[in-house]
C-alpha cells in the first residue's frame, strides 16, 4: 500500500505495543482489527494437529497485519508472535471496510498486497517442500537476505538477529542441523557469522545450493 494511503487508512488508529514473545494474534480468533506495524519484527506461523510449527513469513515496519480476516469476516489464519519488541497502529475491521468502500484505489492495493502475500505463501511452500535439509535451508537463507539484509562494508547483513533456531522452523530444520550447515558453508566461504550477525558472502554459491 501507498505509504500516503497507510497514513489515511491509520490516521486515528490506537498504538499498541508488545513485548518479544508475545502473541498479537492466535490462529482461530475473530480478525476483528488489522495492524500496521511500525517497529519490530513479527513471526507469522501455524502448527498442525501433530504439534509441528511452521513458519510462513517474518514481517517488519510499514507491513500490514490481519487484513484477510478483518476483510473477510473469518477468522484468524495463523498465529503472529512479537520476534522482538514490536510496535504499531491498530484499527477495527469496522473503519478499515468503511475506509475501503471510499477509496477504490485503497481496494486495488489492498488486492495487490494479498496477492503479493499468496505468492510468498506458495514460494515458503517450496523451500519448506524441497527434500534436501541443505537446499531448504539455502532457500530459507536467500529469502530473509533478500528481505532483511543491509549492506555493511561491502558484505550483505542480516539487520534483524534471527536466532538458529528461528531459521530453522523457517526452513524446517532442526537447530543442530542449521548449526552443522553454517559451520560447513562458513568454511567454505558462503557465509561467515561474526558477533553474533550473519554475513553472506557469496550469493551465486547459495543459490546453486539453494537449486535456483
Amino acid at each position: 500500500m501507498d505509504p500516503a494511503d497507510s497514513r489515511d487508512l491509520f490516521a486515528d488508529a490506537k498504538r499498541r505495543s508488545f513485548a518479544a514473545g508475545e502473541m498479537l494474534f492466535a490462529e482461530g480468533e475473530p480478525g476483528d482489527m488489522v495492524m500496521l506495524i511500525e517497529k519490530g519484527r513479527v513471526e507469522v506461523s501455524v502448527t498442525s494437529l501433530s504439534g509441528r510449527k511452521s513458519v510462513l513469513a517474518h514481517m517488519g515496519p510499514g507491513e500490514v497485519l490481519g487484513e484477510i480476516a478483518a476483510l473477510d469476516g473469518g477468522t484468524r489464519s495463523a498465529d503472529t508472535v512479537a520476534a522482538s519488541a514490536v510496535e504499531g497502529l491498530v484499527v477495527s475491521r469496522q473503519n478499515i471496510l468503511a475506509f475501503v468502500a471510499e477509496r477504490s484505489d485503497v481496494a486495488q492495493a489492498i488486492i495487490t498486497e494479498l496477492c503479493r502475500k499468496v505468492r510468498n505463501a506458495s514460494d515458503m511452500f517450496t523451500t519448506q517442500s524441497a527434500p534436501e535439509g541443505s537446499t531448504r535451508l539455502a532457500r530459507a537463507l536467500l529469502r530473509l537476505f533478500d528481505k532483511w539484509g543491509e549492506r555493511d562494508n561491502g558484505r550483505l547483513r542480516l539487520s534483524e538477529r534471527f536466532s538458529q533456531a528461528e531459521i530453522g522452523e523457517f526452513s524446517g530444520l532442526a537447530r543442530e542441523n542449521v548449526n552443522r550447515h553454517i559451520k560447513a558453508w562458513a568454511d567454505e566461504g558462503i557465509v561467515i557469522v561474526e558477533r553474533r550477525q550473519l554475513f553472506l558472502l557469496d550469493r551465486g554459491r547459495l543459490a546453486a545450493l539453494a537449486d535456483i
